[in-house]
């Protein structure tokens, strides 16, 4: 998982119990989120010695921690992260996650 003190650093926010319990919490979920999205067979373990997978989720995080609901959505430039990632998916390039 990604540390949370270098998430409530990029932040600006003091480390509080409740906030370093949230931040935690978002991080996980950001985490499992774009995982998914991508491909969620691949362990986490390998997404998270990608840059771009770091990137995304303290960016989707951060998005969280302002608006859980995301009521706007994803930002583009997430969007485009998780369309990198998915482009990276396996030795061939991009496998989707569905059979649709």
């Amino acid at each position: 998982m990604i540390d949370t003190q270098s998430m409530l650093d990029e932040l600006c926010l003091d480390a509080t119990d409740e906030t370093t319990q949230l931040i935690t919490d978002l991080l996980s979920q950001s985490e499992s989120i774009i995982r998914d999205s991508v491909d969620k067979t691949k362990p986490l373990t390998t997404y998270e010695q990608d840059p771009i997978f770091v990137r995304a989720s303290k960016t989707l995080c951060t998005q969280l921690y302002y608006d859980r609901a995301l009521t706007g959505g994803m930002s583009l430039g997430l969007q485009m992260m998780i369309n990198h990632l998915k482009g990276e998916v396996g030795a061939d390039g991009y496998k989707p996650n569905s059979t649709v």
